[in-house]
């Protein structure tokens, strides 16, 4: 299997911290589309979850100016926060998993980026 320019994008997204602020217009290139339509827009959302890379909005624009938010779903970080975030926010728990229990689970995560104490 080759490495694709979409295999590179997680380590891309990782090395910036974990999120990375595209355009629309960044991601067609990537897909090699000039436009957004609909399925090159489902086409390039399916491309993103292959590589537990998540985005905001939850829809990709179909406007090429529009900013999309990138961030890795599976690595500790700003990234992981954000996923957890969203999928709380969408009601989609993982299996087992109470609303409590994501609530505990974001506020763990959150605590790392609190200042220490003076």
């Amino acid at each position: 299997m080759t490495t694709t320019q979409w295999d590179n994008l997680p380590r891309l997204i990782e090395v910036n911290g974990g999120h990375l602020d595209w355009n629309v217009s960044e991601l067609l290139g990537l897909a090699g589309a000039r436009a957004a339509g609909a399925r090159i827009v489902e086409d390039i959302e399916h491309k993103l979850a292959e590589r537990k890379i998540g985005h905001l909005p939850p829809r990709i624009p179909r406007d090429r100016t529009c900013r999309v938010l990138l961030y890795t779903q599976d690595r500790p970080g700003l990234g992981l926060v954000l996923h957890s975030a969203r999928k709380l926010a969408e009601g989609q728990a993982p299996e087992g998993m109470s609303v409590n229990d994501q609530v505990g689970v974001l506020a763990t995560l959150l605590r790392m980026y609190r200042p220490a104490a003076k």
